[in-house]
């Protein structure tokens, strides 16, 4: 699938705060393990939209994972926000991990990029996930950016619109 220039999506109406409620409850175990604290704040009150559900999940429980694995030796502070309005619902994801440099903050979409730590890395991973993430978004005709400061931790920010 990675391999495919375009993702086919299976749409269908999405309430997305209910979808990340239930992500956030089959990671739980994993939440325990890095004894991770997290916040999900919701702002509006329509949260449906016309969405690959398996994409978008997939999509969410990357980024989640991306926030625990780059923690660093901190506890993981793993903050969700949805927000909705009339036209569009948007997804951060901010943690208090190590942060990435401003040099490779537009790179870490690419495919197979991982962000240079040295000779070591200390996290597995192929430089696929974030691209996946990205093409995903694309595909729903959405936005994706990172706020990142290295030592401060990263901010990933998912605009989606609610009807295509």
């Amino acid at each position: 699938m990675l391999g495919q220039q375009k993702i086919v999506l299976q749409k269908e109406s999405v309430d997305i705060k209910l979808l990340l409620q239930e992500i956030l409850n089959s990671m739980k175990l994993q939440f325990e393990k890095y004894h991770a604290q997290i916040s999900f704040d919701k702002m509006g009150h329509d949260f449906n939209l016309n969405a690959d559900r398996i994409h978008l999940t997939n999509v969410v429980y990357n980024l989640l994972d991306n926030a625990l694995k780059y923690s660093g030796e901190v506890v993981p502070e793993i903050k969700l926000t949805l927000n909705a309005n009339e036209a569009e619902i948007s997804l951060s994801v901010a943690d208090k991990g190590i942060g990435i440099a401003p040099e490779y903050q537009d790179k870490v979409f690419d495919k197979f990029f991982r962000v240079p730590t040295g000779d070591t890395h200390n996290v597995k991973g192929y430089g696929l996930g974030l691209n996946y993430v990205a093409s995903v978004v694309k595909q729903h005709s959405g936005q994706i950016s990172v706020q990142s400061e290295v030592g401060q931790g990263s901010t990933f920010c998912i605009t989606l619109p609610k009807n295509l």
